[in-house]
C-alpha cells in the first residue's frame, strides 16, 4: 500500500513536468523568411527540402525548423497538383492571389534619359499587367517631388494601366477611393504624403501602410536611382536602413526594375542594393526589356517560407541572416538581415 501512494504522490509532479516541457516548447520563437530560388535559367526550384537549405545568423548556423514552398500564380498551383482530388475538373482551385505594389520614380528634372526610357518600357508594362492572375492584386504609387498614391490594391487591369500611365505626370492626382481589405489608403495620410521629399521616406511610409496586411508583398520599383552621389562614390540617404527595416518587417520584396535609357549611371547602385538586401533582383530595361519581365514573372511564380528558430541569447537588433541552398546552379533571392525586437 505504501508503494502504490509513493507512485501516486508523483503523478501530479510527472504530469506538472510534462507541462513545462510543453510550455518551454511552445515558447519557442521562430524568424519566418522569404525564399526565392532559381536555376541556371531563371526557373524556379520548386522540390527543395530542410535538408537543401542552409541558414546563417550573425555567420552562425540555424536550426530550420520547416519548409513549403508556396506556388502563388493559378499555373503553379495546377503543377504543385493542388488541383488534385477534385471531382469535377472544371471546379477552379480557390483563389490565392499576388500582392503588387508599383512604385513609380517619375524625374521632377525632366531629364531626358530618365523620362525616354519610362516611356519607352511602358508598352511592356502593360503587357505584364494584363499577364496577371485575375486574383493578382496591385497598388500604385508614384514619386516625383514627393510621394503620390494613385491607386488602391485592385485586381481591374484596366485601372492598373490607366494609373501606370499617369504616374509618369508631374501632377497631383485625386486620392483613390476606398477598397474593401486589404487596402492602403485607410493608413495614409495625404497631407502628411507631401512632406515625404524623398524615395527612401516614401519607402518607410508605403511599408509602414503595408505591414498590417498579412503575407509577403512584392513592390516592383520602376525606377532611375536610390542614393545620392558624394565625392565620385554612391551613399545611400540617411533614412535607407529605416526604410529597409519598415520593408523586412512588412515582409516586402523589391524588384528594381531601372527605367533608365543609359548603359550605367551612378544611382543604380542603390537600386540594386535595395532589391538584394529584401531579397529581390536588380534588372535594367532599356536593352531587351521583355528578358527582365520574362525573369520577374519567373521569379514570381511561387516562393518558399522557411521557420527558422530563434537562437537563444539573441540580442534585440538588426542581425545579418544568410540564406543558402545545397545545389548546384541554385541562384537564392532572400532579404539579408531581420530585427530581432525588445522583449
Amino acid at each position: 500500500m505504501r508503494r502504490l501512494l509513493f507512485v501516486t504522490a508523483f503523478l501530479p509532479v510527472l504530469a506538472m513536468a510534462r507541462d513545462l516541457r510543453t510550455r518551454e516548447e511552445i515558447v519557442v520563437e521562430r524568424i519566418l523568411v522569404d525564399a526565392r530560388v532559381t536555376d541556371y535559367d531563371g526557373d524556379p526550384i520548386t522540390d527543395l527540402e530542410v535538408a537543401d537549405f542552409e541558414v546563417r545568423i550573425d555567420g552562425k548556423r540555424a536550426t530550420i525548423e520547416s519548409v513549403e514552398w508556396i506556388p502563388d500564380t493559378f499555373e503553379a498551383r495546377v503543377l504543385a497538383g493542388l488541383n488534385e482530388g477534385k471531382v469535377d475538373p472544371e471546379t477552379p482551385i480557390a483563389p490565392r492571389g499576388r500582392m503588387f505594389i508599383y512604385f513609380v520614380q517619375t524625374d521632377f528634372a525632366r531629364n531626358s534619359a530618365r523620362v525616354r526610357g519610362h516611356l519607352k518600357f511602358m508598352d511592356y508594362v502593360e503587357r505584364m499587367i494584363e499577364s496577371l492572375d485575375d486574383e493578382d492584386r496591385v497598388a500604385v504609387f508614384s514619386f516625383d517631388s514627393h510621394l503620390k498614391f494613385r491607386l488602391d490594391f485592385t485586381s481591374e487591369k484596366r485601372d492598373i494601366i490607366h494609373a501606370m500611365r499617369q504616374a509618369v505626370l508631374v501632377d497631383e492626382p485625386e486620392w483613390p477611393p476606398v477598397v474593401a481589405n486589404p487596402s492602403l489608403s485607410r493608413r495614409l495620410d495625404r497631407d502628411e504624403m507631401r512632406t515625404f521629399t524623398t524615395s527612401d521616406q516614401a519607402l518607410i511610409h508605403i511599408a509602414n501602410a503595408a505591414r498590417h496586411i498579412p503575407g509577403p508583398k512584392s513592390m516592383i520599383l520602376f525606377g532611375w536611382g536610390l542614393g545620392h552621389l558624394s565625392r565620385g562614390q554612391v551613399l545611400m540617404d540617411a533614412k535607407y536602413p529605416i526604410a529597409r527595416r519598415a520593408l523586412e518587417q512588412a515582409r516586402v520584396t523589391v524588384f528594381s526594375l531601372d527605367t533608365t535609357d543609359a548603359d550605367y549611371h551612378d544611382l543604380e547602385f542603390g537600386l540594386n542594393k535595395a532589391a538584394k538586401d529584401t531579397g529581390g533582383f536588380y534588372a535594367k530595361t532599356h536593352i531587351f526589356p521583355q528578358i527582365a519581365i520574362d525573369r520577374l514573372q519567373r521569379t514570381l511564380t511561387g516562393h518558399y517560407e522557411l521557420e527558422v528558430r530563434r537562437p537563444a541569447g539573441l540580442r534585440p537588433g538588426t542581425h545579418e541572416i544568410e540564406v543558402r541552398v545545397k545545389r548546384r546552379g541554385a541562384h537564392v533571392m532572400a532579404r539579408s538581415s531581420f530585427v530581432d525586437e525588445p522583449r
